[in-house]
C-alpha cells in the first residue's frame, strides 16, 4: 500500500517541540543519568545496545506486535540460542545477559533457570550439590526451574500437597502429586525448555511430616528432551501477557530421586533416615529464594515505570490539543490535569530507582550476614521485600494504565509501546505473593515489633523498628516539640523541609500500627479480621521507607550539586503525592500531633505548585533516565520526536496492508464474506429470474 508523501509539513513539527522542551533543561542530563543508573549500568547497557543492533535479524523487536504467542517463543527461542552463541565466544558474561533482555522487555523461557533455579541452588545447596547441580546449571548444560506454586495453592505455602517422602531402603525419595490440585502451576521455564525441577515438597522421614524443603528433580531426558517416567509436564496455554515464557504444569506419579538431590544446607537426612538442622538456623531462610526475588522484582520496578513514563512525556509534550485561535494548539503536558497525573509518576519513578539502590544495598548485606550465620537482619528483609514488592508493582502497574490512559485513543495502539507492556508486567501484582496476603505479612511484622518495645522486650535494631522506637518515646526522652517537628509551622514550611515530610510519613504509619497493635493486643482482635487495616499499614510503611532510601540517595550529592534541586523537588511531590493521597490519615493524627485543616489544605496546594515548577523539566528528566529506543519500541515515545511518521510506518507494515500479502487477504474476505453481503440482493434476484 502506498502513502501519499507530498504532505504539508505540521508546523511547528513533533520534532522541533521536544527539542525546545529539551533546551529547557537546568540540570546537567548525562549527569542526572549517571547519578540515578550509575556508570557501571549505563557501560553495560550501551554493550548490550552494540550487541542488539549489529544484529537485527536476531534481536529486532518492532515486529512483535504481529505475532502469534508460538511465533514469539520461536523468536525468543532464537535470541536466547544467540546469546548462549555469544556467552561460549566469551563475548558476553552473565552480568550482560539481564542488559540484553530488558532492553528486548520480554522474558525468555530460560530466564526462571537464571533468576531462580540457580539462586536456590546457591544459597540452599551443599558444595556436593552445587559441583553436581550448580555447575552444570550456570554452564547451561541443564536448564531448570523453581516448582513452588500449585493448582490449589500458591500463597499459602504451607499447604502445598507434593510430597517428598524417603524410602529407607532404595536411600531415595519419592516425589508425588497425590491430588490434581497438587499439580504444579504457573513455574516458569517448566513448559518448554527445563530439563530439572527445583521441587518445594511436604517432607516426610519415617512418616514423620519434617516440614517444606526443595529437592532437585530430573523430570526431562538428557538425550531427546521427552518426559522421564512418572513426570507428567507441559505448557498451561496463552496468559494475558508474558507469552515468551512458557509457564508450565507438572505432576508426578511416585518418581524416585537420590537422598543426594534434597537441598541440604540447613537440613540433613542421613542413610538411616535420621534428621538434623544446624543450630542457631532461623527456619525463614528456606524462603530466602523468595525474598531474593521480590527484593529484585522491587529493585526492578523503577526501571520499567521508567519506559511508561517516558513514553507519556514524550508524548503529551508534542500532542497538541485545542489552544487559542491563530496560534499552535497547546501541548496536552501544559494542561494542568495531565500533569496532575504524569508529573508525579515522574517523581515515582525517580524515588524508585533512588530507593532501589538503597534497597538492594541492604538486602545484600543481609544475604552476606545469613553466610556467615548471622539472620539478625532477614526478619526486617522479609517484612520490608513484602512491602516494597507490593507498593512497587502496584505503583509501576497502575502507572503504566495512566500512561497509556493520558496517550489518549493512540494509547490504545500496540504501537504506543505499552499495551503488550502493561500485559507483561502485570504477573508482578500477584507472584511471588499475591500483594493483599504481603501487606499481612509486613503488618504483621510492625505490630508484633511495636508491641515488643511496648513490652520493653529486645528487638532488633534497624529503619522500621527505629521509626516506631522514637514516636513510642516510652521513656518521654524526647518533648512534644522534638517528635511533632510540623508543630506550628505553615504548609508552605512542612514542604519546604524533607525531614519534616519524612517525620509525618513516619508518625502516620506508626499511629496506624499503634490503632491496629490496640486492637489485637487489648481488644482481642483476630489477625485474620486485621487484614483489612494491614493494607493501609503496609502502604504507609512502604511509603516511608521509599521517601527515606530516596532521600539517602540524593544526600550522596553535595550540597550545591546541580542536580540537587530539582530531585529535592521529586523527592517533595513524592512525600506530598503520600501525604495528601488520603488526607483522613493525616486527620486523624492526635493530641499534639495533630495538623490543623489550614496545614493539610496547604499541603495540597504546596503539592499542586511543586507539580507546575517540575513539568518545566519534564522532558530532561525522562531523557536522563536514559531508555532507549530499542526498549520503547513505541511510535509515541521515540526520543527524535518522529511521532507521526513512526505510527503511519508501523501501521502500513500491517498484513492487512503489506504489498502482496494484504491484497491476498483483502481479496479473499471480499470473495468469501464482504462480497455475498453487499450483493446479497442481487444474488436472490438472480435466481429469481
Amino acid at each position: 500500500m502506498k502513502f501519499p508523501t507530498n504532505l504539508q509539513k505540521m508546523v511547528p513539527h513533533t520534532t522541533e517541540t521536544l527539542n525546545n522542551e529539551r533546551k529547557k533543561a537546568n540540570f546537567p542530563i548525562r549527569d542526572m543519568e549517571s547519578f540515578m543508573n550509575g556508570e557501571k549500568n549505563i557501560k553495560l547497557q550501551e554493550k548490550a545496545l552494540k550487541i542488539i543492533r549489529a544484529d537485527p535479524e536476531i534481536f529486532d523487536q518492532r515486529n512483535i506486535y504481529f505475532m502469534s504467542r508460538n511465533e514469539k517463543l520461536e523468536h525468543s527461542l532464537r535470541q536466547e540460542k544467540k546469546v548462549q552463541e555469544l556467552l561460549r565466544e566469551k563475548k558476553i558474561d552473565a552480568n550482560d545477559i539481564s542488559h540484553i533482555y530488558s532492553l528486548l522487555d520480554w522474558p525468555s523461557p530460560f530466564d526462571l533457570s537464571r533468576g531462580m533455579f540457580i539462586p536456590t541452588l546457591e544459597q540452599q545447596g551443599t558444595d556436593e550439590q552445587k559441583e553436581a547441580f550448580l555447575k552444570p546449571a550456570k554452564e547451561y548444560k541443564i536448564i531448570g526451574c523453581y516448582a513452588q506454586t500449585e493448582m490449589g495453592h500458591g500463597s499459602n505455602i504451607r499447604s502445598l500437597e507434593t510430597t517428598a517422602t524417603f524410602i529407607e531402603e532404595t536411600d531415595e525419595f519419592q516425589i508425588n502429586s497425590p491430588t490434581l490440585t497438587s499439580t504444579k502451576w504457573w513455574i516458569g521455564s517448566l513448559g518448554i525448555v527445563s530439563t530439572h525441577a527445583c521441587v518445594m515438597a511436604q517432607l516426610y522421614v519415617k512418616g514423620k511430616h519434617i516440614g517444606l524443603f526443595p529437592i532437585v528433580v530430573p523430570i526431562r531426558s538428557m538425550i531427546d528432551h521427552k518426559p522421564l517416567p512418572g513426570v507428567t509436564v507441559g505448557d498451561i496455554g496463552p496468559k494475558l501477557g508474558y507469552n515468551t515464557m512458557d509457564n508450565g504444569f507438572l505432576n508426578f506419579n511416585k518418581v524416585r530421586v537420590p537422598r543426594f538431590n534434597l537441598l541440604q544446607k540447613y537440613i540433613t537426612v542421613t542413610r538411616n533416615g535420621t534428621v538434623s538442622r544446624p543450630a542457631n538456623i532461623n527456619p525463614r531462610i528456606t524462603y530466602g529464594t523468595m525474598v531474593f526475588v521480590r527484593a529484585n522484582i522491587a529493585a526492578n520496578m523503577g526501571r520499567q515505570l521508567a519506559k511508561g513514563i517516558t513514553i507519556a512525556v514524550r508524548y503529551t509534550s508534542v500532542r497538541r490539543q485545542f489552544g487559542e485561535s491563530g496560534q499552535p494548539e497547546t501541548p496536552v503536558l501544559d494542561y494542568s490535569i495531565v500533569q496532575y497525573r504524569v508529573i508525579p509518576l515522574l517523581a515515582k519513578t525517580y524515588a524508585m530507582i533512588g530507593m532501589s539502590q538503597e534497597f538492594f544495598s541492604e538486602y545484600e548485606k543481609t544475604a552476606a550476614l545469613i553466610d556467615v550465620g548471622d539472620f539478625s537482619k532477614l526478619k526486617e528483609m522479609h517484612a520490608v521485600s513484602c512491602g516494597l514488592k507490593r507498593w512497587s508493582s502496584e505503583t509501576t502497574l497502575y502507572g503504566v494504565d495512566t500512561c497509556r490512559h493520558v496517550c489518549g485513543g493512540h494509547g490504545f495502539s500496540m504501537f504506543s509501546g505499552l499495551n503488550e507492556f502493561f500485559n507483561g508486567l502485570y504477573p508482578n501484582i500477584i507472584w511471588e505473593g499475591d500483594n493483599y496476603v504481603l501487606a499481612k505479612q509486613t503488618a504483621s511484622y510492625l505490630v508484633k515489633s511495636a508491641h515488643a518495645l511496648r513490652q520493653r522486650e529486645s528487638v532488633e535494631v534497624n529503619d522500621t523498628t527505629d521509626m516506631i522506637r522514637h514516636f513510642m518515646n516510652i521513656d518521654n526522652q524526647l518533648t512534644p516539640q522534638q517528635l511533632f517537628t510540623w508543630s506550628g509551622k505553615s504548609a508552605q514550611q512542612i514542604a519546604g523541609d524533607n525531614s519534616v515530610l519524612l517525620d509525618l510519613l513516619s508518625l502516620r504509619a506508626v499511629s496506624m500500627v499503634h490503632d491496629l497493635a490496640v486492637k489485637i493486643y487489648r481488644k482481642g482482635q483476630s489477625w485474620d479480621d486485621s487484614s483489612v487495616p494491614s493494607q493501609g499499614i503496609a502502604t504507609a510503611h512502604s511509603e516511608y521507607i521509599v521517601c527515606l532510601y530516596f532521600s539517602r540517595h540524593i544526600k550522596k550529592l553535595s550540597s550545591n550539586s546541580p542536580l540537587r534541586p530539582i530531585l529535592d523537588i521529586l523527592f517533595k511531590i513524592t512525600a506530598l503525592s503520600f501525604l495528601t493521597r488520603n488526607t483522613g490519615e493525616l486527620y486523624s493524627l492526635r493530641n499534639e500531633a495533630a495538623l490543623t485543616r489550614a496545614q493539610i489544605n496547604g499541603l495540597e496546594s504546596e503539592y499542586i505548585e511543586y507539580i507546575k515548577i517540575a513539568r518545566e523539566q519534564a522532558v530532561p528528566l525522562v531523557d536522563a533516565l536514559g531508555v532507549p529506543d530499542e526498549k520503547l519500541n513505541s511510535s509515541l515515545g521515540r526520543y527524535d520526536g518522529n511521532v507521526y511518521e513512526d505510527y503511519m510506518a508501523r501501521a502500513l507494515n500491517e498484513p492487512l496492508n503489506r504489498d502482496g500479502t494484504g491484497d491476498e487477504i483483502r481479496k479473499r474476505f471480499y470473495q468469501q464474506y464482504i462480497g455475498p453481503t453487499l450483493h446479497h440482493n442481487e444474488a436472490q434476484s438472480g435466481a429469481k429470474l
